[in-house]
């Protein structure tokens, strides 16, 4: 006789949802900092990358595993070479690389291809401003960073707007950046406008699936990779 046994499956809900609205979406990672951990749904956990690449960066390559060098081979010195003062030897200083500040998304750019034109046109992106931060890029959303604004206006950092059709991409290919454009004025959105957002993107997913053939439920969580073939598609279309 077969017995069958009803085992619980237990569930793990995103701690950004429920603190939001809620609202219970099952969590797929983890993020820990120090002694503390909180589960994150895919849309969160990208929302917490960005938000701390933004403000510290990249993670750092992993270090070089030193190489054994075989010890130079000594030289019999030359009666009649100079001999070389030591205070004739200075170490040169380690080369200061003007910082950014880039807030928002860049239109027809990813968020890390963005950030790498800037790096290569000889920029550090920085999230807040430091003494050597001579731009701050504004694109998309951009309003919403009322701290990089803050800081902007503080300390009289000019102002790119690359929300400008065109503008990112001719700036890059020339190889500089002109500041002058005036800064926009900071907003925060409620919880409310927060929600009503994201409703109307998953409305315009759920839209452009269904005119290329792809099946998605009306309601409930959109696959990944809908979303992301929906934002490839735009990226090409614009």
């Amino acid at each position: 006789m077969r017995t069958t046994v009803l085992v619980p499956v237990e569930k793990t809900f995103c701690d950004a949802h429920i603190a939001k609205d809620g609202s219970e979406t099952e969590a797929t990672e983890s993020l820990t900092i120090g002694g503390h951990a909180w589960d994150l749904c895919l849309e969160h956990g990208a929302v917490f990358t960005r938000y701390l690449m933004d403000a510290l960066g990249a993670p750092g390559q992993p270090e070089a595993v030193p190489v054994a060098v075989e010890p130079p081979v000594p030289v019999a010195e030359d009666d009649d070479q100079d001999d070389i003062e030591e205070d004739d030897v200075t170490e040169a200083e380690p080369e200061v690389r003007p910082t950014v500040m880039v807030s928002g998304e860049i239109p027809n750019y990813s968020w890390e291809d963005a950030r790498e034109a800037v790096r290569r046109m000889g920029y550090e992106v920085v999230g807040r401003a430091d003494a050597n931060t001579v731009l701050i890029i504004c694109g998309e959303g951009a309003e919403r960073a009322t701290k990089k604004l803050h800081d902007a206006a503080e300390f009289s950092i000019p102002c790119f707007d690359a929300r400008r059709p065109g503008a990112f991409r001719d700036a890059v290919c020339a190889g500089e950046f002109k500041g002058g454009d005036p800064l926009p004025e900071p907003v925060r959105k409620d919880a409310q406008a927060v929600r009503d957002d994201k409703a109307k993107a998953a409305q315009a997913i759920r839209e452009w699936a269904a005119a290329n053939g792809v099946t998605v439920r009306s309601k409930g969580r959109i696959p990944v990779s809908v979303v992301e073939a929906y934002q490839r598609a735009t990226r090409q279309a614009a």
